[in-house]
């Protein structure tokens, strides 16, 4: 509340500070970021440091439950989550097309409003904190992890470059969850350690193997099978080019 304009916001400080430069660099991310002007992507207000030097970002605050959550209370169909991960496919490849990856797609970082649309939050914002974390500390410690293991591409988790492909990656581990109730890996221990060994190194089971019953089963089986798995080949280079070429395929088995 600076007196002029007055709105709710969702404020996100994380818990510690960064190096020099830092005010500089968030003000450069933070100008890319709040121009993503898309209906379905919560925008970046204002970031800035504050008087202690913790980094802290505005953003637009968002009414609504993670896209999991919505789609087992609605009881959806296949067919209404293939087009409501359509929606967030969208808004996904709008943000390519600005050279902006998001790099933590995961349900809880999308939204479903009461009117029944989808809102995608924390755009970017994952490099923008990153890429100025102090050498030697534990970036989950700092930002809340700026990246969710479980839904982590391989190269994430490896620590190679970040492109493209990792959405494509995480979009398809959320899309997996969506149809399945599952995430695509079976761990024999819960650690950090054994998902991080799994998404290098174990296969991914067809969806329809782990479907909730035989309906879904049948619906999965075949083409839906076959995207899930070229979404979430473990080389970057094997998946789909695009967000967009991802999406092309799921309309095409919605229209037969």
């Amino acid at each position: 509340h600076d007196g002029g304009l007055q709105r709710p916001v969702a404020l996100k400080l994380p818990r510690a500070g960064w190096g020099p430069g830092l005010a500089q660099r968030m003000a450069r991310e933070r100008d890319i970021l709040a121009s993503l002007e898309h209906p379905r992507i919560a925008r970046l207000y204002d970031a800035g440091l504050s008087a202690d030097g913790r980094p802290w970002l505005a953003m637009e605050f968002v009414a609504g439950r993670p896209i999991d959550e919505h789609c087992r209370s609605a009881a959806l169909s296949v067919h209404d989550r293939l087009r409501l991960f359509l929606r967030v496919a969208e808004a996904v490849a709008y943000a390519h097309g600005r050279l902006v990856v998001h790099r933590d797609l995961k349900p809880g970082n999308v939204l479903v409003t009461p009117d029944g649309d989808v809102r995608l939050l924390d755009f970017g914002v994952a490099k923008l904190l990153h890429d100025d974390a102090p050498a030697g500390h534990d970036l989950t410690q700092l930002v809340g992890r700026a990246i969710t293991p479980d839904y982590a591409s391989p190269e994430q988790v490896a620590g190679r470059p970040v492109g493209v492909a990792s959405d494509v990656y995480s979009l398809g581990v959320v899309l997996y969850e969506l149809l399945t109730g599952q995430r695509p890996y079976r761990l024999r221990r819960e650690s950090t350690a054994a998902l991080e060994e799994a998404i290098l190194e174990a296969d991914v089971p067809p969806a329809s193997r782990v479907a909730p019953d035989r309906a879904t089963a049948r619906a999965l089986r075949g083409d839906l099978d076959n995207i899930l798995a070229k979404a979430l080949r473990k080389p970057p280079e094997k998946r789909y080019a695009s967000v967009e070429a991802f999406a092309d395929d799921v309309v095409r088995h919605l229209e037969h």
